[in-house]
C-alpha cells in the first residue's frame, strides 16, 4: 500500500491565521472555521467568500509558496 503524503503550510492573511492541509482534498482552517475541496482555490473561497478576486489570489500563492518552501527535498 502506498503513503500519500501530507503537506502542511501556515500564513497570517489580513491579520487571520489560515492553515491550509493537503492529502487527499485540501483542508483549510481559519479563525475557527474550516472547509475542503479538491483545489485550494474553492477550499479559500468556500472559507472567506469575502475576499475579493485578488485577496483570494494572493492567499492561494501565499499558501501555495509556503507550502513548497515546507515539503523536504
Amino acid at each position: 500500500m502506498s503513503k500519500t503524503r501530507t503537506t502542511k503550510a501556515t500564513v497570517t492573511f489580513q491579520d487571520i491565521e489560515v492553515t491550509a492541509t493537503k492529502h487527499r482534498l485540501w483542508h483549510v482552517e481559519a479563525a475557527g472555521r474550516s472547509a475542503s475541496a479538491v483545489f485550494l482555490d474553492q477550499a479559500l473561497d468556500r472559507l472567506l467568500p469575502r475576499l475579493t478576486y485578488d485577496e483570494l489570489d494572493s492567499l492561494t500563492v501565499q499558501l501555495l509558496i509556503a507550502t513548497t518552501a515546507e515539503e523536504p527535498r
